[in-house]
């Protein structure tokens, strides 16, 4: 058995697809499916099935050891090269739908100007998702709205924000300058649809109901949601990383929530004792940048309350 041979087979495992993991690998398809082939031959074990598409038990727990393996055989080279030789090479990431498009565009600029010899990889996944994927060695850190358990993964807090009400204006709580979270009818709120974190934050901020809706709707993205708002009418929640994108005109629609304390905070996971662990935590620091100047140009309460004045006062002039 090869190292070669293992990162074909980590690759097969997570890619289940000879087509994509042979892309993944720059090997053409039949090659690979030789190797593997050869690597089950001298196992003795089948370790993918190929007629549904899927690693064997066996052939998950060999994909799990091997990725030890080539991790441990990357520490060596790392040590070899001194400390600048953690911060080479590929650093995978995966990242929740509802922070992903608001923090990358700004995050990954700053973190490869600043470790020009990384190889970023970002998976745009749910929180279980990426859990599991910290877990089998798949990811080397994750950013999640929730802190979260497992053996061998970190949680470490970067971040709270507070959520704010993006409201139609034919809604009866747009002439609202704060809303308290009581007030806001849940058949009236569009939300994220389920294994979303934020969905789960937002019901437990909603007020409940026995009334349905006339439209049913659910979705992945908070953009939508913003549409919706805007064409259907009702009412959404944003978390204040949301506002970065939001046109100035769109910034009238908001309203805080009073009393404050609605929010979530965000979360870096880490793998304990991984080669990647000291990257995963400078990747934490640039995200609390990315934040603090996110703060800075403004979005803060005082601003959202300060921006529904000059609303209500062109209302009354």
């Amino acid at each position: 058995m090869t190292l070669e041979q293992m990162r074909y087979l980590v690759a097969l495992v997570e890619e289940r697809s000879f087509t994509r993991a042979a892309e993944r690998v720059y090997l053409t398809q039949p090659a690979l499916s030789v190797q593997i082939r050869k690597l089950e031959e001298e196992l003795g074990v089948k370790l993918f099935d190929r007629r549904q598409g899927k690693p064997t038990e066996v052939g998950e727990r060999v994909a799990a050891q091997a990725r030890r393996v080539l991790e441990e055989v990357a520490r060596v080279k790392a040590i070899a090269r001194g400390e600048e030789g953690v911060f080479q090479g590929p650093f995978r990431v995966g990242v929740i739908p509802t922070l992903a498009p608001y923090l990358l565009p700004r995050l990954l600029p700053r973190l490869l100007e600043r470790y020009p010899g990384l190889e970023v990889s970002v998976e745009e996944e749910l929180t279980p998702a990426i859990l599991q994927g910290l877990v089998e060695g798949r990811l080397d850190a994750g950013l999640v709205g929730t802190e979260e358990r497992a053996p061998g993964v970190q949680s470490l807090p970067l971040f709270s924000e507070e959520f704010l009400a993006y409201i139609s204006p034919g809604h009866p709580l747009y002439a609202k300058e704060s809303l308290h979270p009581l007030e806001i009818p849940l058949e009236d709120t569009w939300i994220l649809s389920e294994g979303h974190c934020f969905r789960d934050q937002v019901l437990s901020v909603c007020r409940p109901s026995l009334e349905r809706r006339r439209v049913e709707f659910q979705s992945g993205d908070l953009e939508t949601l913003i549409l919706l708002v805007e064409e259907v009418g009702g009412l959404t929640l944003l978390p204040e990383v949301a506002l970065w994108t939001l046109p100035r005109a769109k910034r009238l629609h908001l309203r805080p929530l009073s009393p404050p304390g609605a929010g979530r905070t965000v979360y870096l996971l880490v793998r304990e004792g991984s080669l990647k662990a000291p990257v995963a935590r400078a990747l934490g620091e640039e995200v609390k940048g990315v934040f603090r100047e996110l703060r800075l140009k403004g979005w803060e309460r005082k601003s959202v309350m300060m921006g529904a004045e000059v609303r209500h006062g062109e209302a009354r002039g």
